[in-house]
């Protein structure tokens, strides 16, 4: 009767046993599915952020490359005009370093915030080029135009 008693007790010993060990993993089966959930809604944040970096990345390396061609074109016109040779090319530098450091961090570091101030300094940079530029122009259209009218009066 003993042996009954022992036998049944070992059976449902070992009956909740194994009750709580598939409890236990359909758990962590419920935790691992919640986990890979996650995971995939971070996977498909990364990659719409990533995508994100790349449109705001490309175009800002075209207008830099456009402004750089730009600056290089009329190097020759900034070397002639003393006044402004100074910051010119102090802007033309730091747009041909900027330039390379953008290359290279749309390559690398799409994702980074640093890489992004770095795209605005260069824009800064480059407004600070064409505005001197410009102003440049409007001078000298001025001395052509002062110059051409003194021609032109009567003696």
């Amino acid at each position: 009767m003993i042996a009954e008693w022992s036998a049944a007790v070992a059976a449902a010993a070992f009956v909740i046993l194994t009750a709580g060990v598939l409890i236990a993993a359909r758990i962590m089966l419920i935790r691992l599915s919640r986990m890979e959930a996650a995971a995939l809604q971070l996977q498909q944040e990364l990659k719409q952020l990533t995508l994100q970096a790349g449109r705001v990345m490309v175009p800002a390396e075209q207008a830099i490359q456009t402004v750089n061609r730009q600056l290089n074109s009329v190097s020759g016109i900034f070397d002639a005009a003393a006044q402004i040779g100074g910051a010119v090319s102090h802007t033309t530098s730091a747009v041909e370093q900027l330039t390379s450091v953008m290359a290279s961090a749309a390559e690398q570091h799409a994702k980074r915030p640093e890489t992004m101030k770095k795209a605005g300094d260069i824009l800064e940079w480059a407004e600070l080029g064409m505005a001197a530029w410009t102003l440049w122009q409007s001078g000298r259209r001025q001395e052509t135009a002062d110059s051409s009218s003194e021609k032109k009066e009567p003696i």
